[in-house]
């Protein structure tokens, strides 16, 4: 599989780098440094497309990847609302998965806390996530992704500090106990294996807007 990615100096770009020069082939990628030409070389020349940078590159690499057909998995967050429906888009003409995380622990986590939330009902809920300084987005994008599985309000608080790769707490707290949730990644590997799998799993897909939740379903019998 050749993959090109959107967002290559970022670090889940590097660590996508790594990835993929492990198990298939790079065709290369791009940056904010990047010229038209690059780009238009990067895309046409991918059988799949990885983009984990901003909104607006993914949009553009969105754009690029229906122009030649060319399936694209985005892990970027951050989207303003018009700009995502903008994004989802463009699967109408090419399979577009999105996912804010691509770990497959984390979205067992969100199997478990909507099976905590049927018993606990009359628990708060909060959420504490912690990523490295330079993350510009607060709430993270799967601090969002795990409030949706409850129905109920969450507290959320967002740190940024050090180097911290990703690290998120959910709390069901009642009058006499509380139960805790915790995922933690230790490096980026996860997210790039998790990415991976899903761009080769989207290859041949009908045009379309998938998740992490259709690629579990069929691969691996685990619906969220």
């Amino acid at each position: 599989m050749k993959v090109g990615i959107i967002g290559i100096s970022g670090r889940m770009g590097a660590a996508l780098s790594q990835a993929t020069l492990k198990s298939d082939a790079l065709v290369g990628g791009v940056s904010s440094v990047t010229t038209p030409e690059e780009w238009e070389s990067v895309v046409k020349n991918s059988d799949v497309l990885a983009d984990f940078s901003v909104p607006e590159a993914a949009l553009r690499a969105a754009e690029m990847a229906r122009k030649y057909k060319i399936p694209l998995v985005s892990g970027t967050t951050n989207f303003s609302e018009n700009n995502f429906a903008r994004f989802r888009e463009y699967s109408r003409d090419i399979p577009l998965l999105h996912s804010s995380n691509f770990s497959v622990c984390v979205h067992l986590m969100a199997v478990l806390l909507k099976k905590c939330e049927k018993i606990l009902q009359d628990f708060d809920f909060s959420i504490t996530e912690r990523h490295n300084r330079r993350k510009k987005d607060a709430p993270s994008g799967t601090a969002l992704f795990l409030a949706k599985q409850i129905d109920k309000p969450a507290q959320t608080v967002s740190i940024r500090s050090g180097g911290i790769c990703g690290d998120h707490v959910c709390d069901f707290i009642g009058e006499n106990e509380m139960l805790t949730i915790s995922h933690r990644a230790f490096n980026r590997d996860i997210f790039a294996a998790g990415a991976l799998n899903c761009a080769r799993w989207l290859r041949g897909k009908n045009p379309g807007f998938y998740s992490m939740n259709d690629y579990l379903k069929e691969k691996i019998d685990c619906p969220i």
